[in-house]
């Protein structure tokens, strides 16, 4: 666990995001859950330390960031299309298939398993506020249709979710790219000195700046091959780049994975057509 302000908590080492939590006079916040059942536990108790739960906020619908909910009190809130991916029919089922694939000693752990619906929901922008203490919740398209980005502006503390990781490019299957550069040249324009991405190391702005340069130049290698005449079928095929941000995950997940990687290449014609236009 890092301290990187004299309030705020970051884990990098679990098992897919990185859950952090930011300690107020009005209760403890977290954002985002670990995944594992043991490390959801061990990160309660150190939580607990600090203080009371409060509130609780998920930057996505992804199981690596909100399946751990189950295992927290507090109030939960997220942007509204996160409640309604979240409260899908069957995502306990799959929740509990996912934490038994992770390691089936963890199955008795899960078998009471349910979905927590949020207390409260934003669209466009949400603050809360903590005595001095303000979180922005700000709502942006990119890794997913439901990106919510938590901003403290006393800090500078930027918590990016996984609209910016630095270890390398995340899932981009449920992404909207167009929406995601136009994200990122926004992001840069708030005053951090300090992000914590969705994966990988703690960062500053130029681990923000080289994020940003990674991902463009994979949509800049795609309008490439698409002015180069390239199919549907030839662009799966050589657009290729490494998924460093799974790598730690059991061999049990390694076709999941690779089906992932490959839906990640399947650029339907809409996004074709919007590639192929000039890069603003």
């Amino acid at each position: 666990m890092e301290r990187i302000k004299e309030n705020v908590f970051v884990e990098t080492e679990f098992l897919g995001c990185n859950p952090a939590f930011v300690v107020t006079s009005g209760g403890v916040v977290m954002i985002d859950t670990p995944q594992r059942p043991d490390e959801a536990w061990r990160w309660k108790e150190e939580i607990q330390k600090h203080g009371k739960i409060a509130y609780l906020i998920n930057t996505d619908h992804h199981r690596d960031h909100a399946l751990g909910n189950f295992y927290f009190p507090g109030d939960l809130i997220t942007h509204e299309g996160t409640m309604k991916r979240l409260l899908v029919e069957g995502q306990a089922d799959l929740c509990r298939e996912w934490v038994a694939r992770i390691d089936s000693r963890f199955e008795p752990w899960v078998e009471n398993y349910f979905i927590r619906r949020p207390r409260f929901t934003y669209t466009e922008c949400m603050s809360l506020y903590l005595d001095d203490d303000v979180f922005e919740l700000i709502h942006v398209e990119s890794h997913t249709q439901d990106e919510t980005l938590v901003y403290l502006p006393r800090e500078k503390v930027l918590f990016a979710g996984d609209t910016v990781c630095t270890k390398q490019i995340p899932s981009l299957h449920e992404s909207y790219p167009l929406s995601w550069l136009k994200t990122l040249r926004w992001v840069e324009t708030l005053d951090f000195d300090i992000l914590v991405p969705g994966h990988g190391e703690i960062g500053d702005r130029e681990s923000f700046r080289e994020f940003r340069r990674e991902f463009s130049g994979l949509l800049e290698h795609a309008r490439e091959k698409i002015a180069q005449g390239l199919s549907r079928e030839e662009m799966i095929r050589e657009l290729k780049y490494e998924d460093t941000v799974h790598s730690h995950y059991p061999p049990s997940f390694a076709v999941h994975f690779a089906a992932i990687m490959q839906k990640n290449m399947e650029i339907d014609g809409r996004a074709s057509v919007s590639l192929a236009a000039p890069s603003s």
